[in-house]
């Protein structure tokens, strides 16, 4: 299949976690007599996951989703399947193969995995469909600001600027350790990725400083700014500067990147997905 290129961590990650919801899935089903009416056996699913985790292969985007594609044909009635169209389609999108890639993740059915509906949507736009893929953009927001106005002692808040809307979220004190403490995330009204903003306590990043000679302490806090394909820390601020002192600053840079967003221009040479989504829609965790 051609594309010679070693799979990146980030899908691999993502990989990682289908498998795993696969394996759920269908070792419940076996254990169901009516499971015994699929095209495929249970042995034949287990063959693939082994395969898709074969250390003595290398696991690169082409033998992935050749090994994938081949266990979709051999075996359509699976449960396995959407999560198979994931996979194929992050490997054919990581080959550069626009239609093959737009064509498994419109045979997934509705995906609940970040990584991967990124990934379509960058399919979608270096296909030229720019209407499908900022349309499958706001399914995700809307699925993501759903989730955090479920989520307990999680606060969200919504202003629409000339440009977007600006969801400004609070995450409670117990999940800063892994993720931010607050974020501001942009998200144009019509074409153009999200940009975020996000104050965070990140240990790693004070000892990696601290070993370049930085006076950086356990108590600050940093502020980053996550893009499509950029991220950068911006800055510290002190542990007394709260979020809300901070909340005019990360609206109005906001506000401004809604201007001229990422992603006005389609891709050119084939789909070009955002790094660290869970970076641009944070979930405290």
């Amino acid at each position: 299949m051609g594309g010679k290129l070693r799979l990146s961590n980030r899908v691999k990650r993502y990989i990682g976690a289908a498998i795993a919801a696969g394996v759920t899935t269908f070792i419940a089903l076996g254990m169901i007599p009516e499971a015994n009416a699929q095209t495929c056996s249970l042995g034949e699913a287990m063959a693939w996951q082994v395969a898709l985790n074969d250390p003595d292969v290398e696991q690169s985007p082409d033998y992935i989703r050749e090994v994938t594609e081949t266990f979709i044909a051999a075996c359509p009635d699976r449960p396995e399947i959407p999560e198979a169209h994931q996979i194929a389609g992050i490997a054919a999108a990581d080959m550069r193969d626009t239609n093959a890639a737009i064509h498994h993740f419109r045979n997934a059915g509705p995906m609940r995995d970040l990584m991967a509906n990124f990934y379509a949507m960058a399919s979608f736009l270096a296909a030229g469909e720019a209407r499908e893929t900022w349309r499958l953009r706001d399914r995700v927001i809307e699925s993501w600001r759903s989730r955090i106005e479920r989520h307990p002692h999680t606060t969200i808040d919504s202003e629409p600027t000339p440009h977007g809307m600006i969801y400004a979220v609070n995450f409670p004190p117990g999940s800063r350790g892994s993720g931010p403490r607050a974020a501001w995330v942009a998200v144009p009204f019509k074409a153009g990725w999200p940009a975020t903003l996000s104050v965070s306590d990140r240990g790693f990043i004070v000892a990696l400083r601290k070993t370049r000679g930085s006076n950086s302490q356990a108590q600050d806090r940093y502020i980053e700014l996550n893009r499509c394909h950029h991220r950068r820390t911006m800055g510290r601020i002190d542990a007394s500067v709260s979020s809300v002192d901070f909340d005019a600053t990360a609206r109005a840079s906001l506000t401004a990147y809604l201007a001229n967003p990422d992603g006005i221009a389609p891709a050119t040479e084939g789909p070009a997905p955002c790094i660290m989504p869970d970076r641009l829609l944070p979930s405290g965790r």
